[in-house]
């Protein structure tokens, strides 16, 4: 089949955006949300709303941060898991164990989950491992600190973290490599978080929530990949193999048959944008000429950490827009919020919320397309997203 040409990259944009969930606020429940978007990447920065809060805001009509922990903590529709890249995620409940097996090989940070759980797999781990299941057997949800308390191991722990941080990687209870190898595998579940600036988890082993196994657990790797590998393509619209490598972590290499069998299949089609060619999926095809319309010309402001801006190759090629930041920075960090109008990126806001004060502050704003300098969807949004945030004002300190 010959790949359809789009020279106006204006419709591959609107197709991504409307993949995306980006076009309207849509009523679908949070689940369905996070796994059409292929999952909600956690980050623990405070300068504002959590990422996993600002891309349902983006994304879900009415939605308020308590709707996300009570799928996430109370109903366990999502659950946090390490997916792409070792990082954490929100995924569906129902597909974190084809997340785990498509990505278990995935090295990052010199070693994969699979290698860093096989290097910790002797007879003595896997007791300490039992130990440690039968400790917090019928227990509730418990801080790191409570469950050594629970275990009488409290002194140990303290002498581990302070060993730790003065870098002596000398001393460590096989108990404790448990716990890291029992998070790893999502058998302790996060099932709630401490109000306070970086939200400590609170953890419980999945039987404890009626969780015995995972819905699809022992699926194979190869058929986990062609799952999330059509997820992905799905969820940005239109895309190419590298770009799914940089998001997942899987080599280019070893993703590039699974676009070829996935042609073969009928669930992904060559789409032309000028002289290159990259990929549409099939269910997204009727977008192509719905969207040659015109755009939504509604206005987001989408997190650093969100997905549609992970790829920055990706984003260039599409969207015409990059942007940089640093993120460990630790005085007059930017946090920008990329504005995104329609399915044109026109600027950004460097935002940080005051909570004791309630006070959300304008600390810098860049907004490079003159044509949008004076938009009022934009002003608009701005309040929308202090409101959400429980301000009372909107302080610029430009």
């Amino acid at each position: 089949m010959g790949a359809e040409v789009y020279d106006e990259k204006s419709v591959i944009r609107n197709v991504i955006v409307s993949s995306q969930h980006l076009d309207k606020r849509c009523t679908d429940s949070i689940e369905d949300i996070v796994s059409d978007i292929c999952g909600l990447q956690y980050d623990p920065n405070p300068t504002i709303h959590l990422n996993h809060y600002m891309m349902l805001w983006n994304r879900k009509k009415d939605f308020s941060v308590g709707d996300l922990d009570t799928a996430a903590y109370k109903e366990f529709k999502i659950t946090e898991a390490f997916a792409f890249k070792r990082n954490m995620f929100f995924v569906p409940t129902d597909e974190f164990a084809v997340y785990r097996a498509a990505l278990k090989d995935v090295v990052r940070w010199g070693s994969s989950d699979e290698s860093w759980l096989a290097a910790a797999s002797g007879p003595e781990d896997l007791a300490a491992e039992e130990e440690l299941r039968k400790g917090l057997k019928n227990q509730p949800g418990m801080t790191t600190n409570q469950i050594w308390e629970c275990l009488h191991l409290s002194d140990e722990w303290h002498a581990y973290v302070k060993a730790r941080r003065a870098g002596d990687l000398g001393f460590e209870l096989p108990i404790f490599r448990a716990f890291y190898r029992l998070k790893r595998k999502t058998d302790l579940v996060t099932c709630g978080r401490n109000p306070g600036t970086f939200k400590e988890p609170l953890y419980i082993l999945k039987e404890n929530i009626g969780i015995k196994e995972w819905p699809n657990s022992g699926m194979d790797k190869n058929r986990a990949r062609s799952i999330i590998i059509e997820k992905l393509i799905a969820s940005f619209g239109v895309t190419y193999p590298v770009h799914i490598s940089h998001i997942t972590g899987i080599p280019t290499a070893e993703v590039k048959p699974f676009f070829s069998a996935l042609e073969q299949e009928g669930k992904i089609a060559p789409v032309k944008v000028g002289k290159k060619s990259y990929y549409i999926h099939w269910s997204k095809t009727y977008l192509l000429d719905r969207c040659a319309e015109g755009d939504s010309e509604e206005v987001r402001l989408i997190s650093p950490m969100d997905i549609l801006v992970r790829d920055q190759t990706w984003l260039k090629t599409f969207f015409d827009y990059s942007y940089t930041f640093e993120y460990f920075k630790k005085k007059g960090m930017k946090w920008p919020l990329s504005i995104l109008v329609g399915n044109r990126f026109v600027g950004y806001f460097d935002c940080k919320m005051e909570w004791r004060t309630k006070r959300f502050l304008i600390k810098e704003k860049n907004i490079f397309d003159s044509a949008f300098r004076d938009h009022k969807g934009i002003g608009l949004a701005l309040q929308d997203l202090a409101a959400f945030h429980g301000a009372e004002d909107i302080v610029e300190i430009i």
